[in-house]
Protein backbone atom coordinates (compact mmCIF):
# COMPACT_ATOMS: atom_id res chain seq x y z
CA UNK A 1 0.00 0.00 0.00
CA UNK A 2 2.70 2.26 0.86
CA UNK A 3 4.32 1.82 -2.39
CA UNK A 4 0.86 3.39 -4.27
CA UNK A 5 0.80 6.52 -2.33
CA UNK A 6 4.97 6.92 -2.71
CA UNK A 7 4.01 6.41 -6.72
CA UNK A 8 1.38 8.75 -6.45
CA UNK A 9 3.32 11.20 -4.76
CA UNK A 10 5.83 11.29 -6.92
CA UNK A 11 3.69 11.60 -10.16
CA UNK A 12 2.54 14.95 -8.83
CA UNK A 13 5.67 15.62 -7.95
CA UNK A 14 7.06 15.49 -11.69
CA UNK A 15 3.55 16.86 -13.11
CA UNK A 16 4.21 20.11 -10.81
CA UNK A 17 7.43 20.34 -12.55
CA UNK A 18 6.54 19.06 -16.03
CA UNK A 19 3.82 21.67 -15.96
CA UNK A 20 5.93 25.20 -16.53
CA UNK A 21 8.67 23.41 -19.03
CA UNK A 22 6.60 22.29 -21.39
CA UNK A 23 4.31 24.92 -21.70
CA UNK A 24 5.40 28.55 -23.52
CA UNK A 25 7.82 30.25 -21.26
CA UNK A 26 6.58 33.44 -20.27
CA UNK A 27 8.90 36.56 -19.42
CA UNK A 28 11.74 35.23 -16.96
CA UNK A 29 11.25 36.81 -13.51
CA UNK A 30 13.73 39.66 -13.19
CA UNK A 31 16.95 38.84 -11.19
CA UNK A 32 16.13 42.74 -9.64
CA UNK A 33 12.93 41.70 -8.61
CA UNK A 34 14.28 38.78 -6.25
CA UNK A 35 17.48 41.71 -4.99
CA UNK A 36 15.01 43.97 -3.99
CA UNK A 37 12.86 41.58 -1.78
CA UNK A 38 16.20 40.25 -0.29
CA UNK A 39 17.02 43.85 0.46
CA UNK A 40 13.30 44.83 1.91
CA UNK A 41 14.39 41.61 4.02
CA UNK A 42 17.33 42.74 5.78
CA UNK A 43 15.80 46.50 6.09
CA UNK A 44 13.03 44.39 8.34
CA UNK A 45 15.95 42.38 9.84
CA UNK A 46 17.73 45.81 11.02
CA UNK A 47 14.51 46.74 12.21
CA UNK A 48 13.93 43.83 14.21
CA UNK A 49 17.43 44.18 15.62
CA UNK A 50 16.97 47.15 16.83
CA UNK A 51 13.44 47.17 18.63
CA UNK A 52 15.43 43.95 20.23
CA UNK A 53 18.27 46.05 21.23
CA UNK A 54 21.06 44.57 19.18
CA UNK A 55 22.01 47.41 17.32
CA UNK A 56 21.95 51.27 18.35
CA UNK A 57 20.83 54.18 16.12
CA UNK A 58 23.95 54.63 14.33
CA UNK A 59 24.55 51.37 13.64
CA UNK A 60 21.48 50.89 12.07
CA UNK A 61 21.39 54.01 10.23
CA UNK A 62 24.71 53.08 8.67
CA UNK A 63 23.54 49.55 7.59
CA UNK A 64 20.36 50.59 6.53
CA UNK A 65 21.96 53.20 4.40
CA UNK A 66 24.17 50.82 2.76
CA UNK A 67 20.90 48.99 2.17
CA UNK A 68 18.83 51.32 0.70
CA UNK A 69 22.15 52.51 -2.03
CA UNK A 70 21.96 48.66 -3.27
CA UNK A 71 18.61 49.12 -3.66
CA UNK A 72 18.81 52.41 -5.16
CA UNK A 73 21.28 50.94 -7.68
CA UNK A 74 19.19 48.06 -8.63
CA UNK A 75 15.82 49.63 -8.98
CA UNK A 76 16.22 50.28 -12.56
CA UNK A 77 17.90 46.95 -13.67
CA UNK A 78 16.09 45.93 -16.71
CA UNK A 79 13.06 43.48 -15.77
CA UNK A 80 12.57 41.32 -19.03
CA UNK A 81 14.47 38.56 -19.70
CA UNK A 82 14.98 36.02 -22.92
CA UNK A 83 12.62 33.82 -23.30
CA UNK A 84 13.80 30.01 -22.60
CA UNK A 85 14.38 27.79 -24.83
CA UNK A 86 11.79 25.47 -25.91
CA UNK A 87 13.76 22.13 -26.71
CA UNK A 88 15.62 23.11 -23.79
CA UNK A 89 12.82 22.73 -21.85
CA UNK A 90 11.83 19.70 -23.26
CA UNK A 91 14.85 17.85 -21.99
CA UNK A 92 14.33 18.67 -19.21
CA UNK A 93 11.29 17.37 -18.68
CA UNK A 94 12.45 14.30 -20.29
CA UNK A 95 15.32 14.10 -18.18
CA UNK A 96 12.74 14.60 -15.12
CA UNK A 97 10.45 12.14 -16.10
CA UNK A 98 13.43 9.51 -16.13
CA UNK A 99 15.70 10.39 -13.53
CA UNK A 100 13.49 11.84 -10.63
CA UNK A 101 11.68 8.70 -9.53
CA UNK A 102 14.79 6.76 -10.01
CA UNK A 103 16.98 9.32 -7.91
CA UNK A 104 14.23 9.66 -5.29
CA UNK A 105 13.77 5.93 -5.29
CA UNK A 106 18.08 5.25 -4.86
CA UNK A 107 17.41 7.98 -1.90
CA UNK A 108 14.84 6.42 -0.12
CA UNK A 109 16.95 3.08 -0.14
CA UNK A 110 19.83 4.26 0.91
CA UNK A 111 18.86 7.09 3.16
CA UNK A 112 14.92 6.07 4.18
CA UNK A 113 14.21 4.87 7.72
CA UNK A 114 10.14 4.41 7.85
CA UNK A 115 10.16 2.85 10.72
CA UNK A 116 11.48 5.83 12.67
CA UNK A 117 8.71 7.71 14.70
CA UNK A 118 7.46 11.53 13.70
CA UNK A 119 8.98 13.94 16.04
CA UNK A 120 6.19 14.38 18.25
CA UNK A 121 4.49 17.89 18.88
CA UNK A 122 5.52 18.09 22.40
CA UNK A 123 9.64 17.98 21.39
CA UNK A 124 8.58 21.32 19.36
CA UNK A 125 6.40 22.90 21.15
CA UNK A 126 8.84 24.90 23.53
CA UNK A 127 10.46 25.98 20.53
CA UNK A 128 7.28 27.20 18.81
CA UNK A 129 6.25 28.58 22.51
CA UNK A 130 9.74 30.90 22.73
CA UNK A 131 8.68 32.36 19.08
CA UNK A 132 5.52 33.14 19.87
CA UNK A 133 6.70 34.78 23.15
CA UNK A 134 9.43 36.71 21.32
CA UNK A 135 6.44 38.01 18.97
CA UNK A 136 4.99 39.32 21.50
CA UNK A 137 7.45 41.05 23.08
CA UNK A 138 8.45 42.93 19.73
CA UNK A 139 4.51 43.96 19.62
CA UNK A 140 4.61 44.86 23.68
CA UNK A 141 7.28 46.99 22.61
CA UNK A 142 6.17 48.75 19.80
CA UNK A 143 3.07 49.45 21.87
CA UNK A 144 5.03 51.06 24.93
CA UNK A 145 6.47 53.56 22.04
CA UNK A 146 3.35 54.46 20.58
CA UNK A 147 1.79 54.75 24.20
CA UNK A 148 5.08 56.91 24.95
CA UNK A 149 4.51 59.50 21.62
CA UNK A 150 1.45 59.92 22.67
CA UNK A 151 2.30 61.63 25.93
CA UNK A 152 5.76 63.24 24.22
CA UNK A 153 4.64 64.34 20.45
CA UNK A 154 7.52 66.30 20.10
CA UNK A 155 10.23 63.28 20.16
CA UNK A 156 11.25 63.28 16.23
CA UNK A 157 14.25 60.10 16.90
CA UNK A 158 11.09 58.33 18.43
CA UNK A 159 8.54 58.87 15.63
CA UNK A 160 11.49 57.62 12.91
CA UNK A 161 12.07 54.25 15.36
CA UNK A 162 8.17 53.71 15.27
CA UNK A 163 7.81 54.20 11.60
CA UNK A 164 10.86 51.38 11.01
CA UNK A 165 8.79 49.12 13.40
CA UNK A 166 5.52 49.92 11.83
CA UNK A 167 6.96 49.15 8.21
CA UNK A 168 8.98 45.83 9.68
CA UNK A 169 5.57 44.74 10.49
CA UNK A 170 3.88 45.35 7.73
CA UNK A 171 1.60 48.33 8.73
CA UNK A 172 2.39 50.57 6.30
CA UNK A 173 -0.08 53.48 6.33
CA UNK A 174 1.11 53.58 10.66
CA UNK A 175 4.35 53.64 9.55
CA UNK A 176 4.03 57.06 7.08
CA UNK A 177 2.22 58.58 9.53
CA UNK A 178 4.80 58.24 11.74
CA UNK A 179 7.57 58.88 9.47
CA UNK A 180 5.56 61.78 8.36
CA UNK A 181 5.20 63.32 11.84
CA UNK A 182 9.50 62.01 12.41
CA UNK A 183 10.38 64.18 9.27
CA UNK A 184 8.75 67.36 10.22
CA UNK A 185 10.39 67.16 13.67
CA UNK A 186 14.06 66.47 12.13
CA UNK A 187 14.27 68.80 9.65
CA UNK A 188 18.58 67.99 9.04
CA UNK A 189 18.01 64.63 9.62
CA UNK A 190 19.29 62.63 6.19
CA UNK A 191 18.59 58.87 7.40
CA UNK A 192 15.04 59.02 7.99
CA UNK A 193 14.19 60.85 4.95
CA UNK A 194 15.65 58.17 3.13
CA UNK A 195 13.95 55.53 5.07
CA UNK A 196 10.80 57.40 4.41
CA UNK A 197 11.49 58.08 0.39
CA UNK A 198 12.32 54.62 -0.16
CA UNK A 199 9.21 53.34 1.89
CA UNK A 200 6.66 55.53 -0.86
CA UNK A 201 9.07 54.16 -3.69
CA UNK A 202 8.49 50.90 -2.86
CA UNK A 203 4.27 51.55 -2.26
CA UNK A 204 3.95 53.27 -5.66
CA UNK A 205 2.30 52.09 -8.50
CA UNK A 206 2.82 52.96 -12.05
CA UNK A 207 5.57 54.55 -13.97
CA UNK A 208 6.17 57.70 -12.72
CA UNK A 209 8.25 58.20 -9.00
CA UNK A 210 6.04 59.49 -6.68
CA UNK A 211 5.87 63.29 -5.83
CA UNK A 212 6.05 62.82 -2.26
CA UNK A 213 9.01 60.92 -2.46
CA UNK A 214 10.89 63.58 -4.99
CA UNK A 215 10.29 66.12 -2.43
CA UNK A 216 12.05 64.36 0.56
CA UNK A 217 14.67 63.41 -1.69
CA UNK A 218 14.77 67.19 -2.58
CA UNK A 219 15.17 68.45 0.60
CA UNK A 220 18.04 65.62 1.36
CA UNK A 221 19.80 67.14 -1.77
CA UNK A 222 19.13 70.54 -0.31
CA UNK A 223 21.17 69.45 3.10
CA UNK A 224 23.69 67.55 1.30
CA UNK A 225 24.45 68.11 -2.20
CA UNK A 226 26.74 64.55 -2.73
CA UNK A 227 24.15 62.13 -1.54
CA UNK A 228 24.18 59.37 -3.71
CA UNK A 229 20.66 58.27 -3.54
CA UNK A 230 18.98 62.03 -4.07
CA UNK A 231 21.03 62.28 -6.88
CA UNK A 232 20.46 59.05 -8.58
CA UNK A 233 16.16 59.65 -7.94
CA UNK A 234 16.39 63.12 -8.72
CA UNK A 235 18.13 62.38 -12.03
CA UNK A 236 15.77 59.56 -12.63
CA UNK A 237 12.70 62.01 -12.25
CA UNK A 238 14.35 64.48 -14.82
CA UNK A 239 14.94 62.36 -17.40
CA UNK A 240 11.60 61.00 -17.38
CA UNK A 241 9.97 64.70 -17.29
CA UNK A 242 12.47 65.01 -20.53
CA UNK A 243 15.09 67.20 -18.93
CA UNK A 244 17.53 65.16 -20.20
CA UNK A 245 20.56 68.05 -19.26
CA UNK A 246 19.62 68.11 -15.10
CA UNK A 247 19.24 64.14 -15.32
CA UNK A 248 22.84 64.28 -16.90
CA UNK A 249 24.14 66.92 -14.76
CA UNK A 250 23.43 65.22 -11.29
CA UNK A 251 24.29 62.05 -12.59
CA UNK A 252 27.88 63.23 -13.76
CA UNK A 253 27.96 64.57 -10.14
CA UNK A 254 26.81 61.21 -8.66
CA UNK A 255 29.54 59.54 -10.63
CA UNK A 256 31.91 61.63 -8.72
CA UNK A 257 30.47 60.54 -5.37
CA UNK A 258 30.47 56.66 -5.74
CA UNK A 259 33.42 55.00 -4.96
CA UNK A 260 35.43 53.23 -7.43
CA UNK A 261 34.42 50.14 -7.17
CA UNK A 262 30.87 50.68 -5.93
CA UNK A 263 28.25 47.92 -7.95
CA UNK A 264 26.36 51.32 -9.01
CA UNK A 265 28.36 52.58 -11.06
CA UNK A 266 28.18 50.96 -14.39
CA UNK A 267 24.34 51.23 -13.46
CA UNK A 268 24.32 54.92 -13.81
CA UNK A 269 26.41 54.35 -16.80
CA UNK A 270 24.02 53.13 -18.58
CA UNK A 271 21.65 55.86 -17.11
CA UNK A 272 24.16 58.30 -18.66
CA UNK A 273 24.08 56.48 -21.95
CA UNK A 274 20.90 56.24 -22.39
CA UNK A 275 21.06 60.56 -22.70
CA UNK A 276 22.78 60.88 -25.53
Amino acid sequence: MIWIVFTAMVALAVGGLLRPLLRPAPAAAARVDYDLAVYRDQLEEIARDVDRGLLSDDQATASRTEIQRRMLAAAETDKTAAPADQRAGKRAAMAIVLMLPLAALGFYLMLGAPELRDRPYSDRAAQIAEMKDRSSQIQAMVTRLAERLKADPNDGKGWAMLGRSYRAMGRIEEAMEAYDKAVKLLPGDIPVRLDYAALLLEESEGPSLPEAAMKLLRDIGAIDPDQPDSLYYLGLDAAAKGDKATARKLWTRLMTVIPADSPGRAQVQQQLDSLK
